[in-house]
């Protein structure tokens, strides 16, 4: 037995980045595609331009290989949400969910998973953690902060709140297949804002869109 320095595994040197970026992105197009019944390691990887090797080095099936990448989209980082008021936190919010739910991947991903969901116990149950642990980052930011501020009474539920927040949208999107136009979205902030009892706002200027797409 040797003592020197361990040889690096055979293979190791290709987990570049590049070739797992280009599997990733191959993934969300494959899956907006066909969706995840039809969906095959052998589609993703002609359409990366990569061996079946090369995913199953990263990743050990097609579940956890849509399961690590949709998860990372649908973590990705919000922005601060601290405009001041809760009416210039839901329109920033609102802005930046919908611009990414226009992406015209998210938009056809999304319905498929939640279907598949009612499915397959493990996409459910990942998909649950996912939206509890955002339903739990906008609640501890958005609401608490406007309790904090006096704009909403200190008995708000965070839960039911949030679930007034996000819900039209992911109706609109999934359900009714309706765009979410910016006058939709301004109706929206205003109804959101007095449904939790925040009282009546002021016009305001538009928060500018910030470009946040599925990664």
């Amino acid at each position: 037995m040797t003592t020197g320095k361990r040889r690096a595994p055979a293979g190791a040197a290709v987990l570049r980045d590049d070739i797992t970026t280009a599997i990733r992105r191959a993934l969300m197009q494959e899956l907006a595609a066909v969706g995840y019944g039809r969906l095959s390691i052998e589609a993703v990887a002609r359409r990366a331009g990569v061996s079946k090797t090369a995913i199953y080095r990263r990743w050990s099936s097609k579940l956890e290989l849509v399961l690590e990448i949709v998860a990372a989209a649908a973590t990705g980082k919000l922005p601060a949400l601290d405009t001041g008021t809760l009416r210039g936190d839901l329109q920033l919010l609102f802005q930046v969910v919908a611009h990414a739910l226009r992406h015209p991947l998210a938009s056809q991903i999304i319905p498929d998973l939640l279907a598949e969901a009612a499915r397959n116990p493990t996409i459910d149950q990942t998909l649950q953690q996912l939206l509890r642990a955002r339903q739990q980052e906008i609640g501890g930011r958005l609401i608490g902060r406007a309790v904090q501020r006096g704009e909403l009474p200190p008995d708000t539920d965070p839960e039911a709140a949030v679930d007034l927040i996000v819900g039209p949208l992911y109706w609109r999107l999934a359900i009714a297949r309706t765009p979410l136009t910016d006058a939709y979205l301004d109706t929206l902030v205003e109804a959101v804002a007095t449904g939790l009892g925040a009282g009546a706002g002021v016009p305001r200027p538009r928060a500018a869109a910030t470009d946040a797409t599925p990664a």
